[in-house]
């Protein structure tokens, strides 16, 4: 039974409007229906739910704008199922990069539903476990040749990388870093901004490729739908094309993994505007450790979620105004260096 679970039907087809609040209804849920994005909108203003049952093409809003709007105003998001007739998986992964939880095709398979959605509020409802995450292992013993920073970012992220290498470049770039970029997107996408990138900065840009040295002075961008990795022995590039995590590949958590035991201490996350959650466990590792973790102000972020759920997890980190980044960034780097080349020459 529901349990006084409320559920927000948003669809604008009423056969299947009243059908869906029917058998939610007979399950024992509390359900509202909205018409579109914006009446839904309207209604999450005054109510709180605990699911949202999307359909993604509407009148006046659509589906996928609905989360991005709800993704922007609400600290904490009910779980969100995009319910749709495009039934492509490019559709579906659209749909879940851009924040949904989970994805059915019409018609609707009610069991199928019944079974999600049961499934959905289990895991939202439980308290993030930071514990369970693996938990990285760094040789202490060993000191790398230079400080690690590892980015991760999504929706908007583009620009706002593209600011801060530039600010860096005012500032003085700092010596003996090497950075490793995560930024979602399709290979395309990713390929023609190593370029655009690369015209805004002095440093070597690369869209990475299995086998690269790591090497300081030197941005790596994981290419589109591989995952980008550094070997802890010898912190050359590893790509593969391993199952997706966060609904995403390339994925932040992987790269994270991989930097936290590689270069340990000496290693620096940042987080920046994106939606979902990737970055999260790997930001944990990074932390786990003894490395530092850099955050977006999710308010001065175009997507607030990913910097977000690591405010809510409870992650150690510094929270930076995104036009204070580059200075926060090279600060933190310099500190870390400055400790790397003591150690180094004791």
């Amino acid at each position: 039974m529901g349990n006084n679970i409320k559920i927000l039907v948003v669809e604008d087809e009423l056969t299947n409007s009243l059908l869906l609040k029917r058998i939610l209804i007979k399950a024992g849920y509390e359900v509202k229906v909205a018409h579109n994005g914006v009446e839904a909108l309207n209604v999450l203003e005054t109510e709180n739910f605990d699911a949202i049952l999307s359909d993604w093409m509407m009148p006046q809003m659509d589906g996928i704008e609905l989360i991005r709007r709800m993704r922007e105003k609400m600290d904490i998001l009910p779980l969100i199922i995009m319910i749709t007739a495009l039934v492509s998986e490019g559709a579906r992964n659209y749909a879940m990069e851009s924040g949904a939880d989970d994805y059915l095709a019409k018609p609707i398979d009610v069991d199928d539903l019944m079974s999600r959605l049961r499934d959905g509020l289990a895991r939202k409802n439980q308290s993030l476990q930071l514990d369970n995450i693996e938990v990285i292992k760094a040789d202490e013993t060993k000191y790398p040749n230079f400080v690690a920073v590892c980015i991760a970012t999504s929706t908007g992220g583009p620009p706002t990388l593209i600011d801060i290498f530039k600010n860096l470049e005012s500032l003085g770039n700092p010596a003996n870093t090497a950075f490793y970029i995560v930024q979602h997107g399709p290979p395309w996408m990713l390929e023609t901004f190593a370029q655009r990138l690369q015209r805004e900065t002095s440093l070597n840009v690369l869209l990475a490729s299995g086998g690269l040295e790591s090497n300081a002075g030197t941005i790596y961008l994981a290419p589109g739908d591989k995952h980008m990795r550094v070997n802890p022995r010898s912190y050359r590039i590893t790509i593969d094309d391993g199952p997706k995590e966060n609904f995403v590949r390339p994925s932040a958590d992987p790269l994270f993994r991989s930097v936290a035991e590689a270069y340990g201490r000496f290693s620096v996350g940042v987080v920046l505007t994106g939606l979902g959650r990737d970055g999260m466990k790997g930001a944990m590792n990074i932390v786990h450790v003894g490395g530092q973790l850099l955050v977006q102000d999710p308010e001065t972020a175009v997507a607030p979620s990913m910097p977000r759920t690591i405010v809510q997890a409870g992650i150690p980190h510094t929270m930076v105004n995104i036009a204070d980044m580059p200075e926060q960034m090279l600060k933190t780097i310099n500190n870390v260096s400055s400790v790397l080349k003591k150690l180094k020459s004791a």
